[in-house]
């Protein structure tokens, strides 16, 4: 079982505990069976969504099934969704939500403006390119785009690619948008790990290298060569909107990326065990059991009442085991 604490911005009920102001107190979230152990924690705009060991879905928030569609707000805990099927993984966009079932298909639901479902924008749950999308065992999403992997390492994207978040387009591009349906991105070798910024994108290979494209405005793809390749002996990757994490085989966290709000941390971090990326913020596990935390903090979504943290500070609490981060949101659980 788990026991999972919210905090950070809250306006729309994002962190699913029970009330709808923003705290900088982890504070117990509501609406998870406490049978129940955390898989995932993913957040986007201003929704949530938790994955389980028994397969089940959990959400909150006001964009949990579009960006204009009414939601129970007045209810902000977790609540079951599509009990029907069973699920293995989530991942939360703006204003959309990509899910993977046990029989490895691609589901959707919300904003699908810049065709982020493959599809009409729908409050209810959708199949995304059955058809293409087969043997997927993981998503990921972005602010407007969305990638899929196979069990081969074959890649997939879709949505925005106005700026190049989906690598080379395999077709014609005839407008400026960019938007695209469910195609191919080709890679020099097989990918484990995918996951998606703002308007960028990291691919993990089999090997370790990182490879990325999309906007590198604010460094977020750090020093990148002409074959895609950012670094090497990585074990796990995250990004936020504007900033990049990776973590090697000795627990040793890099970072690079937008470093105003302290998104980036000065000095390196070791002995890390896990990391999760938000919005402008990050928060680390370390081996012992201990949660760090750093960056943009308007919110309390590092747990303090400074507007943010360019050094990173350790919660209280011990033992933990899962962290999240999503638009200016975190969990913990323990």
């Amino acid at each position: 079982m788990t026991q999972l604490f919210g905090f950070g911005s809250n306006g729309n009920g994002q962190l699913g505990i029970g009330h709808l102001t923003d705290t900088n107190t982890p504070t117990p979230c509501k609406g998870i069976p406490s049978t129940e152990t955390i898989e995932k924690i993913t957040g986007g705009g201003n929704h949530s969504a938790i994955i389980t060991d028994s397969g089940r879905l959990y959400m909150t928030g006001s964009s949990q099934f579009g960006e204009h569609v009414a939601s129970s707000t007045s209810e902000p805990y977790y609540q079951q969704r599509w009990d029907h099927l069973i699920w293995k993984d989530v991942a939360c966009g703006w204003a959309f939500t990509l899910l993977l079932s046990d029989t490895n298909l691609v589901y959707g639901v919300g904003t699908s403006k810049w065709n982020e479902l493959d599809g009409s924008s729908t409050q209810d749950l959708v199949t995304v390119a059955p058809t293409q999308l087969k043997d997927i065992v993981s998503i990921a999403c972005g602010w407007r785009h969305s990638l899929a992997l196979d069990q081969s390492g074959q890649v997939y994207g879709w949505g925005c690619g106005r700026h190049g978040q989906l690598g080379p387009s395999l077709t014609a591009i005839t407008d400026k948008k960019d938007i695209r349906t469910v195609q191919k991105i080709i890679t020099p070798q097989p990918i484990v790990q995918i996951v998606c910024g703002h308007v960028h994108t990291l691919l993990r290979g089999k090997d370790g290298t990182v490879y990325g494209f999309g906007s590198n405005k604010y460094g977020q793809l750090g020093q990148i060569s002409a074959d895609h390749i950012i670094l090497a002996n990585s074990v796990f990757i995250d990004a936020g909107w504007h900033h990049s994490a990776s973590l090697d085989q000795n627990g040793n966290l890099t970072m690079w990326g937008r470093k105003d709000r302290g998104q980036v941390t000065y000095r390196p971090l070791n002995n890390i065990k896990s990391v999760a990326c938000g919005s402008e913020h990050t928060l680390a596990i370390t081996n012992e059991g201990n949660v760090t935390a750093w960056g943009w903090n308007e919110h309390g979504n590092c747990t303090t009442d400074k507007d943010f943290i360019d050094i990173p500070i350790t919660l209280p609490q011990t033992h933990i085991k899962i962290i999240g981060a999503g638009c200016a949101t975190s969990w913990f659980g323990l």
